[in-house]
């Protein structure tokens, strides 16, 4: 497959105020590409923008929007394109780390938040840019997923449920493309060391508090995840060891399992006691 040059190309890339996507865009505007970057807190895309320009790269477009809202994708997917003339790469990256119990919560507003940024966002930010891409003859759409989509551990439910939503519309979407030149690219990091990963897991009531896992840089997750959009992968993940719970679903179960026994769930059920 013929290897992707970033250089000049138009990317637009969700959640890049901070963590992974903020990695991403500086990774990318390395490689030459030229950005639009989309998230709630314009203060912090607009310091990101003036480092990038501070360095010599090319001055992203910053679009401040909340993707949770009805019809904003599409706005963000319209903007983007009317102001870089075009895109070349779609990189759906934007999240949340909601932490609460299922029954608690139920379908309330911050669980819906939870499906609208992980899953009807990057589906909608698709439908708005993909008639341009086939026009153009070229394109491709990155759908960042995760290793804790096979690991639904108590009060992670919402999180887990909905990236394993967007990883089967993934490969769904890729098949439903393949006689298009349009590629899909699911990129599915594991723990990664970023404030919304260590704020979640840090309001989990553990019993006793373990360990964390040992997390990524996300520098170098993000360089792994441009390496892969450069390659033309259809699916990576990394660290490579994230694989293990999806592929091996024992493994996944087992994980969950002794992750459930250390958490303290009692206060998971609302009894209406006063």
């Amino acid at each position: 497959m013929t290897r992707m040059d970033l250089n000049d190309a138009r990317v637009l890339v969700t959640g890049a105020s901070a963590g992974l996507g903020r990695e991403l865009a500086v990774v990318l505007a390395g490689r030459g590409a030229r950005l639009a970057l989309v998230a709630r807190r314009e203060a912090a895309l607009r310091d990101l923008a003036d480092e990038l320009r501070g360095r010599g790269l090319h001055a992203p477009l910053v679009l401040a929007a909340d993707l949770t809202q009805a019809g904003v994708p599409a706005t963000v997917g319209a903007a983007a394109l009317g102001g870089l003339g075009g895109l070349d790469v779609l990189i759906n990256n934007a999240g949340t780390h909601f932490v609460d119990a299922l029954a608690r919560v139920a379908d309330g507003p911050p669980a819906r938040d939870v499906f609208e940024i992980h899953l009807w966002a990057p589906l909608a930010l698709t439908s708005a840019v993909l008639p341009s891409m086939l026009t153009q003859g070229q394109g491709t759409i990155v759908n960042v997923t995760a290793g804790m989509a096979s690991l639904p551990a108590p009060f992670a439910g919402y999180y887990a449920a909905s990236k394993s939503a967007l990883a089967q519309v993934t490969r769904s979407l890729r098949h439903e493309l393949r006689h298009t030149p349009i590629r899909v690219l699911e990129f599915c990091p594991g723990p990664n060391d970023t404030a919304g990963r260590n704020q979640g897991y840090g309001a989990v009531p553990w019993k006793t508090k373990p360990r964390s896992l040992r997390a990524a840089s996300p520098r170098k997750t993000a360089e792994v995840a441009v390496r892969a959009l450069e390659r033309g992968s259809r699916r990576v993940t990394y660290p490579r060891i994230a694989r293990l719970p999806g592929e091996v679903p024992a493994i996944g179960r087992l994980l969950t399992a002794l992750a459930a026994r250390a958490i303290d769930t009692s206060g998971s059920v609302d009894t209406g006691r006063q």
